[in-house]
């Protein structure tokens, strides 16, 4: 049971939702208002991103822990999951999962874009992948430049600063609350990472983001600090970013990567075991050899 006069977890996520859901309302007619409602031009994309991050995410997060250091007189930086710095140990392993998981990623990215919904649902799956393909061109026309200035900026936003934004919103916010209110650890962990795909839109790349959601929880929460999952998803953006660039201006073959891992049709994808091993004999390790805060299991 949770302290008497103390706000609940459930009050705290519905209160994140509410002014985040508002303050979404408000970036949209800002930008319809100053670029027009067809949201055309890098310009008004970039600006979109910018104030999605800062105002949509971190803001309701922040206002949160000046509302509950005001009312119970927790420090703004302990709701925030910033009262620590991230260590070069907990820097390291998320760098290395990064690299030897990759594989195992393109593997599950590759799979869950083949399937299929049930034959009933055939003119849902169609709509889906619509709006996947229409979000995918979008991302990719942002991405594209032949300008190193404009990629640095994209890497800024795009990897930096999203990956801030959602972290301090989904694990420090969300996956906060659940923690104060003395949620189970790995039901808290999955749940958050659930919202966190689901909340992309996108049915055919849900379970690699449900797994990256989960790896930054559970960093989180092992490391007791939201700045390593910043790194770590900051990382995983601006790489995007990085690589993007570097196909479209044919410094490197991007399919060589993305391929890295998969098998072709009745082939055993052998790599992507491997990967799949590694990583976890890692992320055990990892988890095992440094003992963070105690949680409930």
């Amino acid at each position: 049971m949770e302290n008497k006069g103390k706000m609940s977890w459930i009050v705290r996520m519905l209160l994140l939702a509410a002014m985040s859901l508002m303050l979404l309302i408000v970036v949209a007619l800002a930008v319809a208002i100053v670029f027009g409602y067809s949201y055309e031009g890098i310009n008004a994309q970039l600006t979109t991103i910018a104030l999605q991050n800062v105002l949509v995410f971190i803001a309701p997060v922040l206002i949160l822990a000046l509302m509950l250091q005001a009312l119970e007189k927790v420090p703004v930086a302990t709701t925030m999951w910033m009262t620590k710095a991230p260590t070069f140990r907990s820097i390291a392993v998320v760098v290395l999962v990064y690299i030897v998981a990759l594989p195992a990623m393109n593997w599950l990215v590759e799979w869950n874009e083949g399937l299929h919904l049930p034959q009933a649902l055939h003119d849902v799956e169609t709509i889906l992948r619509d709006m996947e393909d229409s979000a995918q061109n979008i991302t990719t026309a942002l991405l594209t430049t032949h300008s190193w200035g404009m990629m640095a900026l994209l890497v800024l936003l795009v990897g930096v600063l999203t990956g801030m934004g959602e972290e301090i919103f989904f694990r420090a916010g969300l996956l906060g609350s659940m923690h104060a209110g003395k949620v189970r650890r790995h039901v808290a962990v999955w749940a958050v990472a659930f919202i966190f795909s689901a909340i992309h839109m996108q049915f055919f790349g849900f379970f690699p983001r449900l797994l990256l959601g989960a790896w930054f929880g559970y960093v989180m929460l092992h490391c007791g600090e939201v700045w390593t999952p910043i790194i770590a998803h900051s990382l995983n953006n601006g790489l995007v970013v990085l690589f993007t660039f570097l196909d479209k201006n044919h410094y490197i073959d991007n399919n060589v990567l993305e391929s890295l891992g998969t098998a072709g049709p009745g082939q055993v994808p052998w790599l992507a075991i491997a990967s799949a091993v590694v990583t976890a004999v890692v992320i055990f390790l990892f988890m095992n050899t440094k003992k963070g805060e105690k949680f409930k299991s």
